[in-house]
C-alpha cells in the first residue's frame, strides 16, 4: 500500500492485522523501523481489543506493551527492526509499516519469516521517503512477485469541501501558485468519509519545503532524482546478473574497504583490480549492531580466501582496527603474503587531494569510477546497488548527505588503491555496458519470490 502522511495506513494496517488475528487466529508480527513507530500501530490494535468485554474475555491475559495473545494461543506482537528479531518469529501475517524507514537488508530478512505457515500473508505500507529500495522493488514488480497493489493520495482521504475554495480571491493572492494545487485535486472534493480537512491539504501546500517534498508527502508519488550522487543509469550499467566473465582469480589484486559503524552499519566491500581498468566487487557483507569480534572473523576469512594485500579501514575506530589488524596478523602465521590493515581519515582524505593527476579526494574518486562505467558489482548485491543508487547530497550543499552511505563510504576506501587520473578512460572494448531499455528506473535488482 502506498499512501500519503496521515493518509490513514497505519489504522488500516492494525484493523487488517486485528481481522486476521482475532477472526481467522493467525499469529501477527507489525515489524517498524523502530519499536515506537511499531507501536504506534500496535496502540491501534490494543484499542480494538478494549472496544468491548467479549473481546477481552477471549484473551489470555491484558495486552501488554507489546504483544497480545488470545487464550487459543494466537499473538499479535510489535517489535522494532533488527537482526535478532528478523530472525526470530516465524508468523502468519506480517505487517510492515513505513517500510521506507526499516532498512533493506532487515526487511528482505524479515519476508521470508511467514513461508513456513500454512496461510502467509505480507502487507506492506509505506509513503515513497526513498527513491530506491526494496519497497520500490516491490512495488514495480508487485504482480509479478504476487503482491496486490493499493494507492491513494491526500485527496482521497479529504472531508467533504465546497469547489468554490479554489476561487477565493484573498487565498489566491497569498498562495499565487494555489492553482498548482487545484491540478492535484483533479477534480475531486472531498469523501463523506474523509477525515483531512481541505484547509489542512492547502496549509501543507502554503508551507511546502519544494513541490517535490508535497508530491512525495501528499500524494504518494517518489522522489525526483535530482541531487543524487550517482546518476541511477550508470549505476545501472555496473549491475552484472552474470559474474563468470568477472570471477576471482588467484593473484589479482585485490583491496578491502571498511566503513564502521556506531550504531548504524558496518560495511565491508572487498573489491578486485580486473582488465582495462575495471574493477569487481567480490563480497558485500553488511552489519546492524553486530560485535566487532563476529565481524572481524567474516573479514580475516575473506582476506585468507582473496589473498587480500591491503585494508583500507575507517580510522574513527582505533580499537577495533587494531583488534583486526592483530587478527591479521595471528590469521597469516606461517604464510609467505602479508596483509596491511591501512587506516584512513574521512576528514582528510574524503574530499582532500589524492594526487595532482588525480580527482581531488576518494569522493571523487568513487563518482569518477560510476561515471565512467568503470565497476562491475553483482545483482544479488541489493543492499549494495540501492545504497550506490540513494546516496545524495545534502540540501543546498556540495557534500554528501550521512545517510545511505556505508557501502559508498566502504566502497571509496577500497577504491583509493586505484585513483583514476583525469584523462578519461574508455569502457572495455569487449565488455560494453549492459543496457536493457525494458528495466524500470530501479534496474530489477528484486528477483526472490516471496
Amino acid at each position: 500500500m502506498k499512501g500519503p502522511r496521515g493518509g490513514g495506513k497505519t489504522k488500516l494496517l492494525s484493523g487488517l492485522g486485528f481481522v486476521k488475528w482475532y477472526l481467522q487466529l493467525r499469529n501477527t508480527i507489525d515489524l517498524g523501523g523502530s519499536l515506537t513507530q511499531a507501536q504506534e500501530l500496535y496502540n491501534y490494535f490494543v484499542s480494538y481489543c478494549y472496544s468491548t468485554m467479549g473481546i477481552l474475555k477471549s484473551l489470555a491475559k491484558e495486552p501488554t506493551i507489546s504483544k497480545t495473545e488470545t487464550d487459543r494461543g494466537n499473538y499479535f506482537k510489535a517489535v522494532a527492526a533488527s537482526q535478532k528479531q528478523v530472525r526470530g518469529p516465524h508468523p502468519d501475517t506480517l505487517l510492515i509499516d513505513e517500510m521506507c524507514e526499516v532498512k533493506d537488508e532487515l526487511a528482505l530478512s524479515a519476508i521470508p519469516s511467514v513461508m513456513p505457515s500454512q496461510h502467509p500473508l505480507i502487507i506492506l505500507a509505506s509513503t515513497f521517503h526513498k527513491i530506491f529500495g526494496l519497497f520500490q522493488e516491490i512495488w514495480d514488480n508487485a504482480e509479478a512477485l504476487g503482491y496486490v497493489r493499493f494507492s491513494w493520495d491526500i485527496f482521497d482521504v479529504c472531508r467533504e469541501f465546497d469547489p468554490a475554495i479554489w476561487s477565493d480571491e484573498k487565498l489566491n493572492r497569498e498562495i499565487p501558485d494555489l492553482a498548482l494545487l487545484r491540478a492535484r485535486a483533479k477534480g475531486r472534493t472531498g469523501d463523506p468519509d474523509g477525515w483531512v480537512s481541505i484547509h489542512s491539504v492547502i496549509q501543507m501546500w502554503r508551507e511546502k519545503s519544494s513541490l517535490d517534498w508535497f508530491d512525495v508527502e501528499c500524494m504518494g508519488s517518489r522522489p525526483s532524482t535530482a541531487g543524487l550522487v550517482n546518476d541511477p543509469e550508470d549505476v545501472d550499467a555496473c549491475t552484472v546478473a552474470d559474474m563468470r566473465p568477472y570471477a576471482y582469480q588467484a593473484g589479482a589484486d585485490v583491496c578491502g574497504g571498511l566503513d564502521w559503524g556506531f550504531q548504524g552499519m558496518t560495511a565491508w566491500t572487498p573489491w578486485m583490480s580486473h582488465k582495462d581498468g575495471v574493477k569487481v566487487q567480490l563480497e558485500n557483507r553488511v552489519y546492524t549492531q553486530v560485535r566487532s569480534a563476529e565481524i572481524i572473523k567474516e573479514i580475516v576469512q575473506d582476506v585468507l580466501t582473496y589473498r587480500i594485500p591491503t585494508i583500507h579501514a575507517d580510522s574513527s575506530h582505533p580499537f577495533e582496527n587494531a583488534d583486526l589488524r592483530a587478527a591479521v596478523n595471528k590469521a597469516l602465521i606461517g604464510k609467505d603474503w602479508r596483509c596491511a590493515v591501512i587506516e584512513v581519515s574521512f576528514g582528510a582524505e574524503k574530499f582532500g587531494s589524492m594526487g595532482t593527476d588525480t580527482f581531488e579526494g576518494m569522493f571523487g574518486n568513487y563518482r569518477a569510477y560510476f561515471q565512467r562505467r568503470l565497476l562491475r558489482i553483482p545483482a544479488k548485491f541489493k543492499t549494495a546497488i540501492w545504497q550506490h543508487k540513494r546516496y545524495h547530497y545534502q540540501k543546498n550543499n556540495d557534500k554528501p548527505a550521512k545517510e545511505d552511505d556505508h557501502i559508498p563510504d566502504a566502497s571509496m576506501l577500497a577504491l583509493k588503491r586505484w585513483p583514476l587520473g583525469k584523462v578519461a578512460s574508455s569502457m572495455p572494448k569487449d565488455m560494453p555496458p549492459e543496457r536493457d531499455v525494458h528495466r524500470t528506473i530501479t534496474g530489477g535488482l528484486l528477483d526472490e519470490q516471496f
